[in-house]
Formats: structure tokens, C-alpha cells, sequence
């Protein structure tokens, strides 16, 4: 039979009383760091959600968290919270301080540049009907009986 157990109210308890788990401290900083990088990295996090983190555990914390991801996460979290930034600028190297900007409210989302051609997917031709094959082709030959 598998307990379920509050987590929530588990971290709570451990963060209300940190002298009792002295032991486990950098296991919680760890586990904790985790589990907020997750959440921003999940792909139903939003940016109004990356800002409520960010004031929920303050601008260190969030600061922290973000220079500890790697990044890949780091590229992936920029293009989902601005989806028009430009590419050059996630490539250069300035991914991380774009979203730490957007979390703290600094710098707001790209707009779609207007007049810019849509990006559209090539359209693929559709399959040619296979060509009939003579009896010459395929190597058969007639014999009168």
C-alpha cells in the first residue's frame, strides 16, 4: 500500500525549522534549485508564471537558478517566452541575461515584425501514380503452346 505524502507541507516543515535538519541542508538547497528549474523549464510555464517565481523567491534565488541551468534549457525557455526574439541575439550568448530581463520585467517579449514574409514549410508535391509496366519491362516473354 503506497502513502501518499504532502511534499508541499514537507518543505514547509523543513523550511520552518532548519535547525532540525541541519544534516540534509545542502540536499534541500539542491532539491530545491531542481525543482524550481524544472518549473521554469516546463513547457506550460509562461512568462507571467517565470515572473511570479522570480518575486515568489526573490532576485538572487531566481539569479542563481538561472546561471546553474545549462544552455540548451537556457535557449529553449527564451525562444517559448519570446517567440520572436531575434536569433542572433539568443545565439550570441545573451540568452540568459534576455531572460533574466524578462522575468524581472525589464524587457518585454518581442512584437512580430510587421511586413515580414511569414515563415511557410514547403509544400510537398504529391506522389506521382506509379506508371503502368509492360511485359517487356518486367522481362516476361510470350510462348505459343
Amino acid at each position: 500500500m503506497a502513502l501518499d505524502v504532502d511534499g508541499f507541507a514537507v518543505l514547509r516543515t523543513i523550511g520552518v525549522h532548519p535547525h532540525i535538519f541541519k544534516a540534509i541542508a545542502a540536499d534541500t538547497a539542491k532539491a530545491a534549485c531542481t525543482l524550481i528549474a524544472k518549473q521554469i523549464a516546463h513547457k506550460n510555464t509562461g512568462l507571467k508564471a517565470v515572473r511570479d517565481i522570480r518575486a515568489a523567491i526573490g532576485r538572487e534565488a531566481f539569479s542563481l537558478i538561472m546561471d546553474g541551468m545549462s544552455d540548451a534549457q537556457i535557449k529553449s525557455i527564451t525562444t517559448r517566452l519570446d517567440k520572436h526574439a531575434v536569433q542572433e541575439k539568443i545565439a550570441a550568448g545573451t540568452a540568459r541575461l534576455h531572460v533574466l530581463a524578462l522575468a524581472d520585467g525589464s524587457a518585454q517579449p518581442t512584437e512580430q515584425p510587421q511586413g515580414a514574409p511569414r515563415t511557410a514549410r514547403p509544400k510537398k508535391a504529391p506522389p506521382s501514380p506509379p506508371g503502368r509496366i509492360g511485359y517487356k519491362s518486367a522481362g516476361a516473354s510470350r510462348t505459343k503452346q
